[in-house]
């Protein structure tokens, strides 16, 4: 009870100690971090405010000089002042009278000065513009000192003290003379002159006193002593908080001081119990053995010196569905027992748990060929070992796999997924001459191409002509899915479908299949298509949807839209499913067709029990009725089977003119094969054939 309460002290104390380090760290950084940007915008501010008041002043002592910089100052004081309000030091209390003073005071003087700053710019361009272009016009009008010097003369005077004015900011130098120019002169070009000198000079007059108003007023802005007033009062409140902080770090240190001798104590206490700990992240909690993590760091470790022994029991999840899952784990403790003593006369071999039913052992010291025969007396040992449990007696085999190539996990696993396939086979070497992983990567590119075809649109229906032996016009076309590549290359399925009916892409496939063969179906109305559909499809309700939500969309077409079951698969799955599917379909007036009829087990029983339209006779009968009697005596059963059951019959590959007389001959309603027509991206125009 003490130590409970020991440790939830620690723990409080800890976490009030730690909080409170974690809340003075982070609230001292944000301080800091928000008192430095507030700095920074402050003294950014007047430095931008000193530089547009010099700018200001130089641009209204030389004629000659650009205002970009004024612009650009101008922009940025702008920002500085709107970052400064948004400061977010501002929001503490302790700064709320700076806030005001900054929304109040320091915000109309900026826009008030930036205001000035705009009327300065406007001002000195038209009087700087002026003095250019009076300049300009008296050093042009030479022809003036010829025919009337003195006015010349005085057009200079006047001239310089435009210019004086400009520079000295002070209207004096005009008010001593007259401005405008007087001449009796006939001459045009002097009337001219004199005309347009007058008008720019009436201007400068006008303008010259607003501009150095203006320009004093830039000069002597107050801003600067308001951001210095600011910057005064934020350090005395800053310095304030500081003292706060001092204090507070203080009591944080001195709970941080006890807290650390008492986690001291109270760890020298528990050490033992951390390495139990310890102990635990790295071992299989059923079986006590080293686990998947421990398995993967010994392997990094011991790279090129090791060989590994992956085992997996042989349909451990059937035990645990008969028995239960406690059964189950007292099968593995079992087993575990069994593999400890085994590898106890093994030097150097390490066991580990790597998953739920599969173990791993590490060897260090062993051949290839040493552990293949270890491997083979365990696997013949745990076959021929009756496990007594709970009063029930039980055995099993396992699968073993071995491997010695980097990676070893990974590879064994592999040469397992092989062993697992073949129940003749219970030990296998991993070899790269086997071509396990050389198949797993194709496996691998296949489902990449079929996923980037889906993507690209690349997954089509191509259409097979089905006739009609009476009629010799084909009246169906059975969809069967292509695959272009990006070269155009067209690949059948047998390139891909059967991989791909591992993973997802099949059904997205079928979904491709039923969309774009009911598109088709839709333009050409005089045939019927049909579509293959495999159990995997039947018993998946996505697929299931998709099709009938199709059907329901365009009921006219889905009535020449059939499907394709595949005789091999039909025979093996529940009647009641397969049964409410084909009525479902026909409700839609769609056909249902049993494919390849005859490769399978043949069972004519379940024909009595489902609504089959049609039985589609597989190539290996078909096309050897000509040459073999028995195969032609097989047809002609199926045949008259089906006539007596109202269904018609489709024979499958024919090729040669000599089999689809024979066909016609034998009453057979329907052909498909090579002899009339190849499968092609779209239905053919003229649906008449030959024979």
């Amino acid at each position: 009870m003490f130590r409970k309460k020991a440790v939830t002290i620690l723990m409080l104390f800890g976490l009030f100690s730690f909080g409170s380090m974690a809340y003075f760290y982070f609230t001292q950084r944000s301080f800091v971090k928000n008192q430095r940007e507030f700095l920074i915008h402050l003294n950014n501010l007047d430095n931008y405010n000193s530089d547009l008041t010099s700018e200001a002043l130089k641009n209204s002592l030389f004629t000659y000089n650009s205002f970009d910089k004024i612009a650009y100052d101008y922009d940025v004081m702008q920002q500085e002042l709107k970052q400064l309000q948004n400061s977010k030091i501002l929001d503490n209390k302790s700064y709320l009278n700076i806030k005001e003073n900054m929304d109040k005071v320091l915000r109309t003087q900026v826009d008030n000065f930036l205001i000035k700053i705009q009327n300065f710019m406007l001002l000195n361009a038209a009087v700087k513009n002026s003095i250019v272009f009076l300049s300009s016009h008296v050093n042009g009008a030479s022809y003036t000192q010829k025919i009337e010097p003195m006015l010349y003369v005085k057009a200079v005077k006047i001239l310089d003290a435009f210019q004086n004015t400009k520079k000295m900011q002070d209207l004096d130098y005009l008010y001593r003379m007259h401005y405008l120019l007087q001449s009796n002169s006939q001459d045009k070009k002097i009337k001219l002159f004199v005309k347009t000198f007058n008008l720019h000079a009436s201007y400068l007059m006008k303008k010259l006193p607003a501009f150095i108003t203006t320009t004093k007023d830039v000069v002597v802005n107050r801003v600067d002593v308001t951001l210095h007033k600011e910057k005064k009062e934020f350090n005395k409140i800053t310095l304030h908080n500081f003292v706060f902080f001092d204090r507070f770090a203080f009591v944080v240190t001195i709970s941080l001081l006890l807290y650390l001798l008492l986690a001291i104590y109270l760890f020298l206490r528990y050490q033992k119990a951390n390495q139990s700990l310890n102990y635990s992240l790295s071992h299989d909690k059923l079986t006590g053995l080293n686990d998947r993590s421990s398995l993967v760091k010994d392997t990094l470790a011991l790279r090129k010196n090791a060989i590994i022994l992956l085992l997996n029991i042989d349909a451990f999840k059937e035990i645990n569905d008969i028995y239960g899952n406690d059964f189950g784990n007292r099968v593995l403790i079992k087993l575990t027992r069994l593999l400890n003593v085994y590898l106890s006369e093994i030097s150097r071999a390490k066991l580990y748990r790597v998953g739920g039913d599969e173990f791993a052992v590490i060897f260090t010291d062993k051949s290839v060929d040493k552990v293949m025969e270890i491997g083979e007396n365990l696997e013949e040992t745990i076959r021929s070992k009756n496990f007594k449990i709970d009063n029930i007696r039980t055995n099993f085999s396992v699968s073993i796999a071995i491997n010695a190539k980097i990676p070893l996990l990974e590879n064994a696993d592999l040469a397992l997924k092989v062993v697992k396939k073949d129940i003749n086979l219970h030990v296998m070497a991993y070899k790269e001459e086997l071509g396990i992983k050389k198949e797993w990567q194709k496996n691998i590119k296949v489902i990449n191409m079929v996923k980037s075809a889906l993507k690209e649109d690349r997954v089509v229906p191509y259409f097979q002509g089905i006739v009609n032996l009476q009629t010799l016009k084909i009246e169906k076309y059975e969809a069967l899915v292509r695959l272009i590549l990006p070269s155009g290359e067209v690949l059948s399925p047998y390139a891909f479908l059967d991989i791909t009916s591992k993973t997802h892409y099949y059904y997205e496939i079928t979904k491709v299949m039923i969309r774009k063969t009911m598109e088709v179906a839709k333009i050409h109305t005089m045939q019927r298509f049909s579509i293959n559909f495999s159990m995997q499809d039947i018993i998946n309700e996505n697929i299931i949807y998709t099709l009938f939500q199709l059907f329901d969309a365009d009921k006219e077409t889905a009535k020449r839209v059939d499907i394709e079951l595949l005789e091999t698969e039909l025979v093996a799955v529940d009647d009641s499913r397969i049964g409410d599917f084909i009525r479902k379909v026909h409700s839609y007036g769609s056909k249902v067709l049993i494919d390849d009829f005859g490769t399978g087990y043949s069972n004519f029983s379940y024909l009595s029990d489902l609504d089959i339209d049609t039985l589609k006779i597989d190539a290996s009968i078909t096309k050897e009725i000509v040459s073999n009697p028995r195969k032609l005596h097989i047809l002609q059963t199926i045949h008259n089977f089906t006539s007596g059951m109202n269904m018609k019959n489709v024979a499958e590959f024919v090729e040669t003119k000599e089999l689809a007389l024979l066909l016609q001959k034998l009453g057979i309603e329907y052909a498909q094969g090579y002899l009339f027509s190849k499968p092609l991206p779209a239905p053919l125009k003229n649906s008449d054939v030959s024979i």
